[in-house]
């Protein structure tokens, strides 16, 4: 379902935890998924970098 885009709050209240925490341990995503999420995460901070050569 996290892979899917489903809020964690909506999982988290479907299985009735209260606390994030324990929802945490039933919310694991593939190495893909995470490698996707990180890199979509990271690369506009990349892009934006200056490339150390004068404009």
């Amino acid at each position: 379902m996290t892979e899917n885009g489903i809020d964690r709050r909506f999982i988290q209240q479907q299985v009735g935890h209260e606390c994030d925490s324990s929802t945490a341990v039933y919310t694991h995503v593939s190495d893909d998924f995470m490698n996707t999420a990180l890199s979509n995460a990271l690369n506009p901070a990349f892009d934006e970098a200056p490339t150390g050569k004068d404009r």
